[in-house]
């Protein structure tokens, strides 16, 4: 046999056992990683993403108002918070829209 064809052959043997075990791996519960991870992202969205943010557009505001920064660097702070803050509720939208 050519390589070609071997490696042909090894790819196709894996695309079938790939196909094959597809079924087996969506019946994997992740329940409590789940938990950790919603405890985890819950607590970031909390007492520390709120400080965090209140005083990163503090000071990017103080900074740009200065000239110190490019205003787009104030924009992305904004940017980045409603990311924060509305995350799940886009996600919720997302996975509303797409069921």
């Amino acid at each position: 046999m050519k390589p070609t064809h071997l490696a042909l052959l090894g790819l196709t043997l894996c695309t079938l056992f790939l196909v094959q075990s597809e079924p087996a791996l969506a019946q994997v519960v992740f329940t409590k990683a789940e938990r950790v991870a919603t405890g985890v992202l819950a607590s970031f969205r909390g007492v520390l993403a709120t400080a965090f943010f209140g005083i990163a557009f503090v000071v990017t505001g103080f900074l740009a108002a200065f000239n110190r920064i490019s205003w787009a660097w104030v924009a992305l702070v904004v940017v980045g918070a409603f990311l924060v803050f509305a995350g799940p509720a886009i996600v919720a939208n997302l996975r509303s829209s797409f069921s």
